[in-house]
């Protein structure tokens, strides 16, 4: 038996879609839509790259040593 799963659509997913079949359509988009479609892309492929957001919070007030060596040496 074949199993079908939906996965939600996110805004970023939707405005995506409908700028991309007006990039598709027209061959261009206005500067605004430039600005838009950056940021969607950004919420779609943010889980690609780097550290989230509950992992780049600071849990303490102080700096790691590689940032206390760097503020040394130009301090020097």
């Amino acid at each position: 038996m074949l199993e079908l799963s939906v996965q939600p659509v996110t805004a970023a997913e939707n405005t995506l879609s409908m700028l991309g079949r007006k990039y598709v359509a027209t061959g261009n988009l206005t500067r605004p839509e430039d600005l838009i479609a950056l940021s969607a892309s950004v919420g779609v492929t943010k889980s690609y790259y780097g550290p989230g957001v509950t992992e780049m919070q600071v849990k303490t007030t102080d700096l790691p040593e590689t940032v206390k060596g760097i503020l040394a040496d130009y301090a020097s």
